[in-house]
């Protein structure tokens, strides 16, 4: 008479998560990440073991100066191209053409200093598929949205030359201006649409260094 032996089987066991690593990222979007060990290796068929390490996104807040700090927490809030256009047609009659005729000079009311920035989209809400004036906001489109002269806001963060915001080249001592949501090169930011504030995501700035002048049938949004 045999008997018959059996195996008892042994599940995985591990540790309690350690602590989160700090962002590794000093400026802009990183992860961060967490970890455990095995204390009981699975024998005679046990479970096998879970995942030992666990990542998420964090922001890394140690940029260079407070423009930076500032940029990369600003929301884009953007409205389609063609409003920009119908906007200049209307300039004729538009309250604001009374300031632009008596400060014809000034850096704020020269419509010369309007520029573009080139955007990839890296998420975007399924609500910006559902309308074809925003279907372009799709991951891994890039775009281009335009700085109109209505949404220029005085930048006072800025205290160098090298930042994104546009300035006078015949009088380098004016204020800079930029509009709000413009970007970082390489970072990630948000954007959001006025019309249609379910459309909504994230998109990488790919213009470097100050933006360019273009002509707006180029873009495709506008920041407010």
């Amino acid at each position: 008479m045999y008997l018959c032996s059996r195996r008892v089987l042994i599940d995985c066991i591990v540790s309690e998560w350690g602590q989160w690593s700090e962002c590794d990222t000093a400026c802009g979007n990183g992860m961060m990440s967490r970890t455990r060990i095995i204390e009981q290796k699975p024998q005679n068929g046990g479970k096998h073991c879970p995942s030992l390490v666990q990542k998420r996104g964090c922001q890394g807040l140690k940029c260079h100066n407070h423009h930076d700090r500032k940029a990369l927490r600003e929301t884009a809030l953007l409205l389609p191209a063609a409003l920009s256009k119908s906007r200049h047609e209307n300039d004729t009659s538009d309250i604001r053409r009374n300031l632009r005729l008596r400060y014809k000079n000034a850096f704020k009311h020269n419509r010369g200093n309007e520029y573009c920035v080139e955007f990839e989209v890296i998420k975007a809400t399924k609500a910006c598929h559902k309308d074809n004036t925003y279907r372009g906001l799709a991951e891994g489109e890039r775009v281009i949205v335009r700085c109109d002269l209505e949404a220029l806001h005085e930048d006072k963060t800025v205290d160098t030359l090298a930042s994104n915001s546009v300035q006078d080249d015949e009088e380098p001592d004016t204020p800079k201006y930029r509009c709000r949501g413009d970007g970082l090169t390489g970072r990630n930011t948000r954007f959001t649409t006025l019309a249609m504030p379910a459309c909504r995501g994230k998109w990488m700035r790919l213009t470097v260094g100050q933006p360019k002048k273009c002509p707006s049938s180029d873009a495709q949004f506008i920041f407010v």
